[in-house]
């Protein structure tokens, strides 16, 4: 499976996400049956960096355009807690999310 990396740039504060070790040649985003499948992973990595560059501020400055199966940009992040059978999204149970947009926190209970 492909392991995937975050990062949030200090000054703009955008999140993205990288594949930083494929599984395969070629692997990413698109290609990788291992993401979005609805397994649980481990806690990927998060660094805040001013040294990387931000895909969508540069994207905007230069008018690039940045490779979809590499990198993703976030447009929001939640986190939260499962009880049930198990871990995966396929397990009974009940997902309690939270997530915070705007400014705003909102519990989501699916």
């Amino acid at each position: 499976m492909c392991v995937v990396t975050y990062f949030q740039h200090k000054d703009c504060r955008h999140i993205w996400a990288v594949v930083t070790e494929p599984c395969g040649p070629w692997m990413g985003f698109s290609t990788c049956r291992g993401i979005g499948d609805g397994t649980t992973k481990q806690t990927p990595s998060f660094y805040r960096t001013k040294t990387r560059p931000c895909p969508r501020c540069a994207a905007d400055m230069v008018g690039r355009t940045y490779d979809g199966n590499a990198v993703r940009v976030v447009d929001r992040m939640g986190w939260g807690v499962k009880f049930g059978a198990g871990p995966d999204e396929d397990d009974w149970g009940v997902d309690v999310r939270f997530a915070a947009r705007g400014g705003a926190c909102g519990c989501v209970v699916l």
